[in-house]
């Protein structure tokens, strides 16, 4: 899971996000040079310290929790900021919209983006460095705002706890949503599994005989074949594939252990039965 999910509202997204529910975003030649962008920006912003005499090092940095599931890295580590010259900073880089530029200026990062401010108070809690340094860019007219944020250790422990306890659930927690058009999960990228109106991918992170393990190198361990899971594992899936029963928008009437089948009554009245080899066509690989 990327740090940068630490900041999602919704559980059942998150959940969706680390089993990899959702067929991946394709990325298209403009959201390429958008992130190009992005880079750009953070250099740009990480050489205006250099330019002032602050010391700026460990520039992607990683930062693991939750027996590695949680995953991040910094922009860098800076010393010499006028305000403490001997205290080192985590620094975080963004660019933004006018409009969110002008929010985050008015009422803070902690309120006027929230999810920059969940991530970055994680990767003090990693890190064990109380302070950042947060630079933001107008994408409009390239005006900037710093911001020394300090760590919240209540808030950064409570974020982790959450993602373990999210991350640990066998079945797809409920959603935030309570209506498909709500507001808050009209841009959500687990939409369409979410709300049953497609297939969540078959492979071994949808399965129920897998689980992620808190051995710190992000272990997933199979229960049917008793073994760990590669990522290339992971990502193929096998013939003997289940989905986790939250996953699949019907109601559960049926288990054969002998053949490895779980029947389910779907919504219009049809059975389906899970593992049997007549239809896997409408499981998206």
């Amino acid at each position: 899971m990327p740090a940068g999910d630490i900041g999602l509202e919704c559980d059942r997204a998150l959940w969706l996000a680390f089993r990899r529910a959702s067929v991946p975003e394709q990325i298209g030649w403009r959201q390429r040079r958008i992130f190009e962008r992005g880079n750009i920006e953070e250099e740009r912003l990480l050489d205006l310290l250099r330019l002032i005499g602050i010391e700026v090092s460990g520039q992607q940095d990683k930062v693991r929790a939750v027996g590695g599931h949680l995953r991040g890295k910094i922009d860098g580590r800076a010393i010499g900021i006028v305000e403490a010259p001997k205290k080192e900073h985590i620094v975080e880089c963004k660019s933004m919209k006018d409009d969110i530029f002008k929010k985050v200026v008015k009422i803070g990062v902690k309120d006027g983006k929230p999810e920059h401010y969940a991530t970055f108070q994680f990767y003090m809690f990693g890190l064990g460095i109380d302070r950042v340094l947060y630079m933001a860019s107008n994408k409009n007219d390239e005006d900037l705002h710093f911001e020394r944020v300090p760590y919240d250790a209540d808030f950064a422990m409570r974020a982790v706890a959450r993602v373990e306890r999210v991350i640990s659930m066998p079945e797809p927690p409920s959603r935030l949503c309570t209506k498909r058009d709500d507001f808050r999960g009209r841009f959500c990228r687990q939409a369409e599994v979410c709300w049953g109106e497609t297939w969540a991918r078959a492979h071994c992170r949808t399965c129920l005989h897998a689980t992620p393990l808190m051995d710190g190198n992000a272990g997933w361990d199979c229960a049917r074949w008793s073994k760990p899971l590669s990522l290339a594992e992971q990502d193929e899936g096998c013939p003997a594939h289940l989905y986790v029963p939250g996953l699949v928008q019907g109601r559960q009437v049926d288990c054969d252990p002998d053949n490895e089948t779980i029947t389910y009554e779907m919504p219009d009245g049809t059975l389906w039965t899970d593992g049997a080899s007549d239809d896997r066509g409408q499981n998206a690989a």
